[in-house]
C-alpha cells in the first residue's frame, strides 16, 4: 500500500483556518495573510509532489 504525505492535509488545514479567522473573526492584515496563504500553498504543492514520486 501507499502511504500518502500528511502534507497536503496540513496545508489545506492551515489555509482553511487563516480563511475563517480572516471572514468570521477578525480581519487579518495583508502583510500576513498573503505569506501564510502562500506557504500553505507551497506546502500543498510539495505534498503533492512527493505523493506522486512514490
Amino acid at each position: 500500500m501507499k502511504e500518502k504525505s500528511l502534507l497536503p492535509a496540513i496545508g489545506i488545514v492551515i489555509y482553511i483556518v487563516l480563511s475563517l479567522i480572516d471572514r468570521i473573526i477578525v480581519s487579518v492584515p495583508d502583510y500576513i495573510y498573503i505569506p501564510l496563504g502562500l506557504i500553505a500553498i507551497i506546502i500543498i504543492i510539495i505534498g503533492l509532489i512527493k505523493d506522486r514520486k512514490k
